[in-house]
């Protein structure tokens, strides 16, 4: 598979890894230029935070990578057969799918452009990138948290019908999207492309073990994907298999496949004074100090896993039956959690426009600019940077307003002012946390799948 010649080999590694992830890692060797007052304050500042490279991640078992980089996209997955995970995760879009909201089974149009036809509706958030996803400090998977591990205990929507075995919360997050209905399952009564029955919809949709089941029989129907099930698992019984075994490979091919661990500012903090630009420099000490960024994108990884109200717009057709997204608090039953959602990670953020829960901004720098005042972009937010077709779903009269401030996070609830030129520095900053490696990801496409169902 030529695709894993793009996994950077541990030894070049080495030269950027300190001994760990967190705090108390050996202090690098500076190179490069004479330190100055800005390289200064901002080794202190890094020092103080505790950010340190990126270690290499755990490695995956290959059999595992490979079965789960067919199954990643396979429209097999679906029932109507017409979308796969990658069809919203895509290396051409690095791990995203470059839309506002995602568009799910019955869509039309190529990777990056899809549309829903007449009767289906957008997903109603917008889809997160893979990278690094791999890294235990991921403990909480999808925008609201509804996977996470508490104590070492999964927790999921599926509650004591999750199937054991599962490796870890992003295999257990690759146990939903194809039940989802609007995602991937598709509705009772659908047919396939080939216009054959859509047995996948015919469970109800709390039944989580019929739906699982349908949909290992039908992998498992296909002699190739048999094969490749047993060379991943050896020592599993043909009827033992469960999609807890597509799942965890899913996951090992996502962690080994998606990765952002080699950027110009793990070469900074690993000692190379040169491997930011100036501009650069003065982005990260705002990032780090008056625009407050790392309060919730902290550590190496640039998220604190933890969920917020930053006070984006509500748009959309609605995670909810009332037609809005609650976030966190429609999981939590914490009114102070209403409208809050996960901080995301910001490594190779350059690449994976647009912005926040819902796609809301456009550009990184419309992004950046939000946190200047967040009470002020809410109630002058600017829906012409949405696609036509969103621009009449936003809802933000002023009883909705009022009712996202209510819960606005303190953190975000500070005038920053950030000037033209500050904004475009803290981007400049962003920029340096894109793994080059990561721009063109075209190798991870597969020529086939098992179900001889196209790639793209």
């Amino acid at each position: 598979m030529k695709w894993i010649g793009r996994r950077r080999p541990l030894a070049a590694l080495a030269s950027i890894v300190l001994a760990g992830a967190g705090v108390g890692a050996c202090t690098p060797e500076v190179t490069g230029p004479p330190s100055d007052p800005v390289e200064t304050q901002l080794r202190a500042g890094l020092a103080t935070a505790g950010v340190v490279p990126l270690a290499a991640p755990p490695a995956q078992n290959p059999d595992r990578v490979a079965l789960g980089r067919l199954l990643m996209f396979d429209k097999i997955l679906s029932g109507n057969q017409d979308i796969s995970c990658a069809s919203c995760h895509h290396p051409l879009t690095h791990s995203s799918d470059g839309l506002t909201l995602a568009v799910g089974t019955m869509g039309t149009g190529i990777i990056g452009s899809r549309q829903p036809v007449a009767g289906r509706h957008f997903i109603p958030r917008n889809s997160p990138d893979l990278f690094n996803r791999g890294y235990s400090q991921f403990t909480r998977m999808f925008w609201d948290g509804r996977v996470e591990t508490v104590s070492g205990t999964l927790h999921t929507p599926a509650g004591a019908s999750l199937p054991a075995g599962l490796s870890g919360p992003l295999a257990a997050q690759a146990m939903f999207p194809v039940l989802n209905r609007d995602e991937m399952r598709g509705l009772a009564g659908d047919t396939t492309l080939a216009g054959a029955h859509n047995e996948l919809a015919d469970a109800g949709d709390s039944d989580f073990v019929a739906g699982w089941a349908a949909l290992t029989a039908r992998l498992l129907a296909i002699p190739s994907y048999l094969q490749k099930f047993q060379a991943a698992y050896p020592g599993v019984a043909t009827n033992a298999f469960g999609f807890q075994h597509a799942a965890n490979a899913i996951a090992a091919f996502e962690a080994s496949a998606f990765l952002a661990s080699h950027t110009p500012f793990d070469s900074y903090l690993a000692g190379n004074n040169a491997a930011l630009s100036d501009s650069a420099k003065q982005g990260a000490l705002l990032f780090y100090g008056r625009a407050r960024c790392s309060k919730c994108h902290l550590g190496n990884l640039f998220t604190n896993q933890n969920f917020e109200n930053i006070g984006i717009p509500q748009l959309g057709p609605g995670e909810q039956a009332d037609g809005f997204d609650h976030g966190r608090g429609a999981i939590s039953g914490v009114a102070a959690e209403e409208f809050s959602f996960k901080a995301p990670p910001l490594r190779n953020v350059e690449l994976t426009a647009p912005y926040m829960h819902n796609g809301a901004y456009s550009s990184l720098a419309a992004a950046i600019k939000h946190y200047s005042n967040p009470r002020e972009s809410l109630t002058s937010y600017d829906a012409s940077q949405l696609p036509g077709v969103l621009q009449a779903t936003v809802r933000n009269d002023a009883p909705t307003q009022t009712a996202v401030l209510a819960t606005l996070d303190i953190r975000a609830d500070t005038t920053v002012n950030l000037t033209p030129a500050e904004v475009a520095q803290i981007e400049e900053f962003l920029k340096s946390l894109t793994d080059p490696a990561s721009r063109d990801l075209t190798s991870l496409v597969p020529d086939s799948v098992p179900s001889g169902l196209p790639v793209d």
